[in-house]
């Protein structure tokens, strides 16, 4: 910690103003109070991180920070004036951790992948919702193995539809949000003591089953889209309060999707096929084969009543308010973990299921849902061969 002159003691301090640093572990944030005679401490945040003891490679000082000054009586009757700050202090993104430059060598040397299918008229949609990585609950392993069988259905769903005359060149790989639990006890009470894995190892396997997701498509398609949209476990700067330091965009759930973009970059003989679409806002809408389509995760529609009306009335709010969403023939959401499909005239709504099971969910309920993964076709003539893997 910096050092601060005995003759400061601790009676110098405005109330809720002594200095200190309390980052959690897991989570990789906290809370710096920094006290001072510097007015000009805005240029040298790294080295007041250095002097709590905090390396500014791994660690920076995000967002607005509020501020303070006040005058003391110091002994000999000098005059000194204080100047303090309150911010955050957050773990940068791993973007380049180890597990970054492994899977990054690894996209590296990989042969590039010729497919043999050429323009089509139909696009394959392929939903990644609700994973939670490194929720103890149903258990990380059984939900690696049941999405790794997913993607093998999925292949062999394309298989069976091209042989059924469907002319497939497109295949969108969207996540729908909540790819992982996180690890601060902001959501809910019980889940400090139900995750099994750290916020680093929880990235760096999301990262890997996208990766593995493009790789397992890239010979199925001339042409592959990953996108996606943020969920309420994706977001990385809420306060202990459940507020939020920075905004609810600060997610994780695109920063995988971005953070893949960099690695595929290491090899674009291979991956020079694969876009990356990520939006700037919480939804996502995209026209695919001549139709609407708009992608949320579920949790800013809000309102009282079942899931099935919460989203009937936000869509009609986005249709009311002139949004892009609003224009969306179809809309996939996620967040409420079951099945689900409703049409109404020339507009449909898929609900995702999770591929999470989560056994919390039914003991305290009697209630419970088959995890799945939700995939569907697309072409000018609008959505067709609904089929949850």
């Amino acid at each position: 910690m910096p050092n601060i002159p005995e003759e400061w003691g601790n009676n110098f301090y405005k109330s809720g103003w002594k200095p200190g640093v309390d980052v959690n572990d897991q989570t990789g944030q906290g809370e710096i109070t920094h006290v001072g005679t510097d007015p000009n401490y805005t240029n040298k945040f790294d080295q007041i991180l250095r002097d709590w003891g905090y390396d500014p490679e791994h660690y920076e000082i995000e967002g607005t920070v509020r501020s303070s000054s006040w005058n003391v009586q110091l002994k000999g009757g000098r005059s000194e004036t204080f100047f303090a700050f309150k911010g955050l202090v957050k773990k940068k993104s791993p973007t380049h951790d180890r597990y970054f430059n492994e899977l990054f060598k690894r996209a590296a040397k990989k042969p590039p992948v010729i497919s043999k299918f050429k323009q089509g008229d139909t696009a394959f949609m392929f939903f990644m919702s609700d994973w939670q990585l490194g929720k103890k609950d149903y258990g990380v392993e059984n939900t690696v193995n049941r999405y790794d069988r997913a993607l093998q259905d999925a292949v062999n769903r394309i298989k069976d539809l091209r042989k059924l005359g469907h002319k497939i060149d497109e295949i969108y790989m969207v996540g729908l949000g909540d790819l992982t639990e996180n690890c601060t006890p902001h959501f809910y009470e019980s889940q400090p003591h139900n995750v099994e894995l750290t916020l680093i190892e929880q990235y760096a396997l999301a990262r890997a089953l996208i990766m593995k997701t493009i790789d397992t498509f890239l010979p199925h398609a001339p042409k592959l889209i990953l996108a996606g949209v943020p969920g309420n476990h994706g977001e990385m700067s809420r306060t202990s309060k459940g507020q939020v330091s920075t905004n609810r965009l600060d997610n994780s759930d695109t920063m995988h999707l971005q953070i893949c973009e960099e690695i595929m970059k290491a090899n674009p003989d291979r991956y020079s096929r694969v876009e990356v679409n990520v939006p700037t806002g919480f939804h996502q809408t995209l026209v695919i084969k001549g139709k609407t389509v708009a992608f949320t995760h579920g949790h800013m529609t809000g309102g009282g009543g079942n899931p099935e009306a919460k989203i009937e009335k936000w869509w009609k709010g986005q249709m009311y308010g002139w949004l892009p969403v609003g224009d969306a023939e179809i809309l996939v959401t996620a967040h409420y973990h079951h099945l689900r499909m409703k049409q109404q005239g020339d507009r449909t709504w898929f609900q995702a299921p999770s591929i999470d099971k989560s056994i919390d969910f039914t003991e305290r309920t009697g209630l419970w849902s088959h995890p799945g993964v939700l995939t569907f076709t697309i072409s000018n003539k609008g959505w067709d061969n609904y089929c949850p893997l």
